[in-house]
């Protein structure tokens, strides 16, 4: 375990040089815009990065088992994430960006409670589904309570208009449902409604249906679709360009804004126009080693708490690194997802360390003897019907 918990490491600080390069280049032009030097937003990332290396440093020492042993803490936790995503709905302290309320200006910090959501519903899951052990079986405590806690989230963040963290939030939850032994006679209704009231929230917003119908029509004619599809044409234009070396660093034409969020959500655009296929694939692969990592940190933790949260956490980071390159490359519809380590965003990097610290100190438990925890092995999902 101790060649899994490097690898580790050493993956997600290479993600992180990659992207803290990689953002130096894509940034420039908004930071002159924004901050009137082409290093603004690169200083506040190095300022976050510090500051969630100091996050990754706690949740790697803070032993897992205290969030099942004192129960306070991920329920404080959880409420603080309810708090703040409700003071997005307060004038004064929210930020409006594009019709959604997805930002707290507090102060001088601007944070995304929508990330953290993500984190409270893998802690709350991984207690709750851990305490109830068999009587997960049960349709009040093994979907009940567990819905309820997800409809909380999903109610809030659909105020916010934060459809991103309201798929992710779901994924997740619905996940650990499965994995913990949910019954899929009760899982399967469950994510059904789940799903329907993710397509109705599309349906009945022009804009995001504008979004599905556009990319539909790029793919089968990318020519005609151009104009409706600005985005994934000048993401998919950056690629070609960059080619197999790419056009150099800091030598992006994109960037000069005809690609927009080109420092946060098409980020991985512009890293392959500017480097090539060489940092594209390597990308992938850093992607790939992380997901075997947490599988491997999963199915040797010693307890299932520990698989839980290893097993949510790992999907927290690979599912939304899927997702976002599936959106740059043209295989998914746009919607706004960061790239975890590399995009630009405090809240989305805190979030990410958070995650990688505790699958760290999941790994570390692996192979120490502890009569304080003997949870059943997460069972066969084949037999939950």
């Amino acid at each position: 375990m101790k060649k899994t918990l490097t690898t580790l490491v050493l993956t997600v600080v290479a993600l992180l040089g990659t992207g803290i390069v990689v953002l130096a280049s894509a940034s420039t032009l908004q930071a002159m815009k924004y901050y009137h030097t082409p290093y603004g937003f690169f200083l506040r990332q190095a300022m976050w990065l510090l500051a969630s290396f100091v996050v990754l440093f706690l949740c790697s020492r803070f032993d897992y088992h205290l969030w099942k042993k004192h129960l306070l803490f991920p329920s404080a936790f959880y409420v603080l994430i309810v708090l703040l995503l409700a003071l997005t709905l307060c004038p004064g302290i929210r930020k409006d960006i594009n019709g959604s309320y997805r930002w707290l200006y507090l102060g001088p910090v601007h944070i995304q409670p929508g990330e953290f959501a993500k984190l409270a519903i893998v802690i709350a899951f991984a207690v709750w589904l851990d305490r109830i052990g068999w009587r997960v079986k049960q349709f009040g405590r093994g979907i009940a309570v567990p819905g309820a806690i997800i409809g909380i989230f999903a109610l809030l963040l659909y105020f916010e208009k934060d459809l991103g963290a309201t798929m992710v939030v779901g994924v997740l939850g619905v996940s650990l449902m499965f994995i913990a032994g949910i019954r899929l006679r009760y899982l399967m209704p469950f994510a059904t409604v789940a799903l329907s009231f993710g397509t109705w929230w599309v349906v009945r917003d022009p804009v995001r249906l504008g979004r599905i119908t556009a990319w539909w029509a790029f793919l089968v004619d990318p020519s005609s679709a151009a104009q409706a599809n600005h985005q994934l044409y000048q993401s998919i234009v950056a690629f070609m360009s960059g080619g197999p070396w790419g056009v150099g660093f800091n030598q992006s034409i994109q960037k000069y804004f005809y690609l927009p969020e080109a420092h946060t959500d098409f980020i991985f655009a512009i890293g392959g126009e500017e480097l090539g296929f060489a940092f594209s694939i390597g990308v992938l692969v850093a992607y790939a080693i992380l997901l075997v990592c947490g599988a491997l940190i999963c199915l040797h933790a010693q307890d299932r708490l520990g698989r839980l949260l290893a097993f949510g956490m790992t999907l927290l980071l690979v599912f939304q690194a899927t997702f976002n390159i599936g959106v740059v490359t043209g295989l998914l519809p746009t919607k706004g997802l960061a790239l975890p380590f590399i995009s630009y965003g405090g809240t989305n990097l805190l979030t990410a360390l958070f995650a990688v610290g505790t699958l760290f100190n999941v790994g570390m438990h692996i192979g120490v003897h502890d009569d304080r925890m003997h949870a059943p092995v997460v069972r066969d999902a084949v037999s939950k019907v």
